[in-house]
């Protein structure tokens, strides 16, 4: 059968929202628990299940027992016989954690580090939960607010000579970025600076920080008709991180990286080392099958600093955005105009993302290259065919397309979102 309906786990972290995806699911939340991701693959974190005959099984089972017909030989002589992405939707009501990701050299020597160290893989003090680098994709479904690489020297160098922060407290930030003439060694000072400043000077810091954002965000309210602009929206970023992470140094991180907003449809892509941090919105998310993540604040977590400046990409500055495609017409078999589809290219060998949106109940057939599938739908019925079987899914439910089916159809109307192996 080339079709499995999943069963997927969600994440209930403090960050997520209570409302977003218990509604894309259908489910009741009465206790109001925020819910942040729903998972859909075969992390050990958080593995999915399958229906075959009639029988629950893990996806990773499902795999194991004939990865060629599951995956399609590429997959399995690229990336042996396991599935390479893990694919998401992310409900952030707060910040997450500023975080990088490492290349998959330093989690590979990570993961072996610790595992000779005896780490658990549930002790804090472990960073790397397997050996796999985390390139990842995200694409909004809701207008999406983030932080991604650094700002210019110059532009942090200004914020922090603004006259409410002109106390000694500041001093220690100039300093670094003022320690080099090259961009990247200067950020990374700044950040060793954020990272490691004395907590006995982190309150008179963070009280200046708040003036002068309260200060510039009224300013800017008075002169802009209508809600900030990316750019200008910063200073009320620092109120609000501040409210969420009270006496947390990450609150500064408007002011350091650049802030972006993401429209439905939009996306970007996030390289090993970059600094980043998704602040509030909905969006499904693409990335390698890895859960590895080196945090430098806006958490309750351990912030392991030596290792996170160690991995950082410096050089990382802004967000990387990708170009929102132009849609490809999608025709039914009988040559009517049925819907339209948007591929978007990331630098990843593991994955690749696409959006179709299936406007009538004609039948569009989908060709590929042996590859494995995950198709989510977020609107409507999707309903997938092949010659041997078909199999519906509705709103918040995906369906598991294995390889060894190379032409099936598709028929709605629904907006799908299809996660696959990268060419």
């Amino acid at each position: 059968m080339p079709f499995y309906l999943m069963k997927n786990s969600v994440q209930r972290y403090a960050w997520g929202s209570p409302t977003t995806i218990p509604r894309l699911l259908g489910l009741d939340n009465p206790g109001g628990e925020p819910v942040a991701e729903l998972w859909m693959g075969t992390h050990p974190d958080g593995p999915s299940r399958v229906d075959r005959d009639g029988r629950e099984i893990s996806l990773a089972q499902l795999i194991s027992d004939n990865p060629v017909a599951v995956l399609g030989d590429s997959t399995v002589r690229r990336f042996g016989a396991r599935l390479p992405f893990l694919f998401k939707v992310l409900a952030a009501q707060r910040a997450l954690s500023i975080q990088v990701h490492p290349s998959r050299r330093d989690a590979e020597a990570g993961y072996a580090r610790e595992n000779r160290a005896g780490l658990a893989p549930d002790d804090p003090r472990r960073n790397y939960k397997d050996p796999n680098h985390k390139p990842e994709l995200l694409c909004a479904l809701e207008e999406f607010w983030g932080l991604c690489g650094f700002r210019r020297v110059d532009q942090i160098y200004r914020e922090f000579t603004e006259p409410e922060l002109a106390v000694s407290a500041a001093a220690p930030l100039l300093d670094a970025l003022r320690s080099s003439d090259q961009e990247s060694a200067a950020h990374r000072a700044f950040l060793q600076t954020v990272l490691n400043y004395p907590a006995d000077q982190s309150d008179p810091l963070m009280s200046a920080a708040l003036r002068l954002a309260q200060r510039r965000d009224a300013e800017l309210s008075r002169v802009i008709d209508g809600p900030p602009r990316p750019a200008d929206a910063r200073y009320r970023w620092v109120m609000t991180l501040a409210s969420q992470y009270p006496a947390d140094r990450g609150a500064l991180a408007p002011l350091f990286l650049q802030l972006f907003t993401l429209a439905p449809g939009q996306a970007l892509y996030i390289g090993a080392g970059t600094p980043h941090s998704y602040l509030r919105g909905c969006a499904v998310e693409l990335m390698a099958n890895s859960n590895n993540v080196l945090r430098g604040g806006l958490t309750s977590k351990a912030v392991d600093v030596v290792e996170l400046l160690r991995i950082l990409d410096a050089s990382a500055c802004g967000p990387r955005l990708l170009h929102e495609p132009a849609p490809r017409v999608l025709h039914s078999r009988n040559g009517v105009v049925a819907g339209r589809q948007w591929d978007y290219a990331a630098p990843a060998d593991e994955f690749r993302l696409q959006r179709l949106e299936i406007e009538t109940d004609d039948s569009v057939v989908q060709q590929r290259p042996e590859r494995p599938e995950i198709a989510l739908c977020r609107r409507g019925h999707a309903r997938f065919c092949s010659p041997t079987c078909c199999r519906t899914i509705g709103r918040g439910e995906s369906v598991m397309i294995t390889a060894d089916e190379t032409e099936y159809t598709i028929s709605g109307p629904a907006e799908i979102y299809l996660a696959t192996v990268g060419l």
